[in-house]
């Protein structure tokens, strides 16, 4: 059952990542998250938002860029919708999202493409999906229910 949700817009500017990065933490808030955890959820949601701008938006700013906070009983949902270019989604099939590297060389370790792999590592669950020119990354982390003393004591209207 959905408690609340609330939509942030920005443009994809990265100096606005900033804002969405506030609103995770508050919002991690509601579902009783560590400051560990908190960070992780952050770090995922600001790394979603600037691959949005970079990678679909080719850092090219005027674009809208929505972030979808959804607060769920036992679970905190965060859509990152765009409508530029679409992500390969073979990138989310591979077994590990992690860049290729020569483990054995440590000079070898790309400056780049860790974002998607600690997605998969922090949150319980990533998807992505593309329809009529929207693409949607969708990251959900679980919570129990008895650790959140916050959703108890500050029950939202349903959207």
């Amino acid at each position: 059952m959905q408690v609340g949700s609330i939509t942030l817009s920005i443009e994809s500017d990265f100096k606005h990542v900033f804002l969405v990065g506030k609103a995770v933490s508050s919002f991690c808030a509601l579902a009783n998250f560590s400051d560990i955890e908190t960070y992780q959820v952050e770090l995922c949601v600001v790394e979603a938002v600037n691959n949005a701008i970079e990678h679909a938006y080719e850092k090219k700013k005027g674009n809208l860029l929505e972030v979808r906070f959804s607060l769920y009983q036992s679970q905190i949902t965060i859509d990152i919708c765009d409508a530029g270019k679409t992500m390969d989604q073979k990138l989310l099939l591979r077994e590990s999202a992690l860049p290729d590297f020569d483990a054995d060389d440590l000079h070898s370790l790309p400056e780049g493409g860790w974002g998607l792999a600690i997605m998969q590592q922090v949150m319980d669950e990533v998807t992505y999906s593309t329809s009529n020119g929207k693409n949607v990354l969708t990251l959900t982390k679980r919570f129990t229910p008895e650790k959140s003393v916050a959703v108890e004591n500050h029950v939202l209207p349903s959207a």
